[in-house]
């Protein structure tokens, strides 16, 4: 298949809430040198992400803001 044996980096979402359909997926870091050969072929372009730097909190130095639309339950 001419890939390599790594994945990008990312991140497992579950996300649930009352009355809607729950969702699992993924997101990756847009600045991983392995996006756009991930060996399982999940990372999508609308799930690349970019961090940005966090000023003044010594226990993180990366923060992303990440907007969630889930479908509601029928």
């Amino acid at each position: 298949m001419d890939r390599q044996p790594f994945r990008p980096a990312h991140i497992h979402l579950v996300v649930r809430h009352e009355g809607h359909n729950p969702l699992t997926t993924q997101i990756f870091d847009k600045d991983c040198k392995y996006l756009g050969n991930d060996s399982v072929f999940a990372d999508k372009d609308d799930l690349a992400v970019t961090f940005v730097p966090r000023e003044d909190d010594a226990q993180a130095k990366l923060q992303l803001e990440y907007n969630i639309t889930l479908a509601p339950s029928s």
